[in-house]
C-alpha cells in the first residue's frame, strides 16, 4: 500500500449502528493522512464503535492500526460524533508517525488541549472486566517502552525493565510527561532520552477483584499491581466503553541473575 492508498483496500470493522455516512467520512480522513505520509505505509485497518451509554462524553469511536516501516503503528479517538472522532484521528495519526521517524524526541507534554483521559463512569451501574489480555512481556529499556507507547498510542505500557528485571510500566503523566514504576525497588533508571521520571510509592498486591474495587474508587485511568497468585506485574484499564480491561504477564521474567 503506498501513499496514494485506494480506500478498497482498507479493512473496515463495525461495532454497532454505524452509518454509512460516517464510515466514509473517516476513510476520506484516513486516505487524507495517507496522501501525506512517504513510502512505507505498508497496511491499515479501521475499527469504528458507537456506544450508547448515558454516563459517557462520547459516543463514537474511531482506531485505527497501520504498518509503517515494519513496525506497528496505532491511534484511538473518541468523539461526540464521527465528524469529530474522524478529524482528531487524522491528526493523530500524524504525531504517531512523527514519533517513530524521531525516536530520540518525546512527545509534547502536555498535549495540545491538556492531557487526554478516560474519566470514571458517573454511574451507579457496576463495571467489570470484560476483556484479559496476557502476553509474554518484552524485555527493554524504558526509551523502548516509551517509544512503542507512543507510536501505540497507549496511555500505559507493560514490560520488563532491562536493567533490573522488574515487571515496569511507564506511563504518561506530569511534570515531565514520563513517568516509570517497577514492582519493586525505586533505583534510579539508566539515562534515557525522555525525560523520565520514577514513581517512589510501593506498588500494591492485589487480586484483580481488589484492583477493581481499587479503581472505582479513584480518578485514575489504570492500576499497576503486582498480582499475589502469579508474582507478576498486571494492569486494570478504563475502557472507552466505561468497563474495564486487565492486562497480565505470561512466562517468566527474567531477573538480573537469571541464566
Amino acid at each position: 500500500m503506498n501513499a496514494r492508498m485506494n480506500l478498497a483496500g482498507v479493512a473496515v470493522a463495525t461495532q454497532g449502528e454505524v452509518l454509512d455516512s460516517s464510515r466514509e467520512y473517516v476513510l476520506r480522513q484516513v486516505a487524507r493522512f495517507a496522501r501525506r505520509v512517504p513510502e512505507g505505509l505498508e497496511s491499515m485497518r479501521v475499527r469504528l464503535a458507537v456506544f450508547h451509554r448515558r454516563n459517557l462524553p462520547w459516543s463514537a469511536l474511531v482506531q485505527t492500526n497501520l504498518e509503517v516501516d515494519g513496525h506497528p503503528v496505532r491511534a484511538q479517538v473518541a468523539g461526540a460524533f464521527f465528524t469529530e472522532a474522524g478529524r482528531l484521528l487524522r491528526s493523530r495519526l500524524s504525531e504517531q508517525i512523527a514519533r517513530l521517524r524521531n525516536p530520540d524526541v518525546g512527545r509534547t507534554w502536555p498535549p495540545p488541549g491538556g492531557p487526554r483521559s478516560i474519566p470514571a463512569a458517573g454511574s451507579t451501574d457496576p463495571r467489570r472486566i470484560v476483556r484479559t489480555k496476557s502476553y509474554e512481556l518484552k524485555h527493554c529499556s524504558p526509551d523502548q517502552a516509551a517509544l512503542f507507547m507512543d507510536v501505540m498510542d497507549y496511555d500505559f505500557h507493560l514490560f520488563v525493565d532491562a536493567d533490573t528485571g522488574q515487571d515496569s510500566v511507564i506511563y504518561r503523566v506530569g511534570p515531565t510527561g514520563y513517568r516509570l514504576a517497577r514492582l519493586s525497588g525505586v533505583t534510579p533508571a539508566t539515562p534515557t532520552r525522555v525525560p523520565l521520571t520514577i514513581n517512589v510509592y510501593p506498588v500494591p498486591w492485589l487480586t484483580p477483584t481488589q484492583a477493581v474495587a481499587r479503581l472505582d474508587d479513584t480518578e485514575m485511568a489504570f492500576q499497576f499491581f503486582g498480582d499475589g497468585q502469579s508474582g507478576r506485574g498486571a494492569v486494570l484499564y478504563r475502557r472507552f466503553d466505561g468497563q474495564y480491561g486487565l492486562i497480565t504477564a505470561e512466562g517468566e521474567a527474567e531477573g538480573e541473575d537469571s541464566e
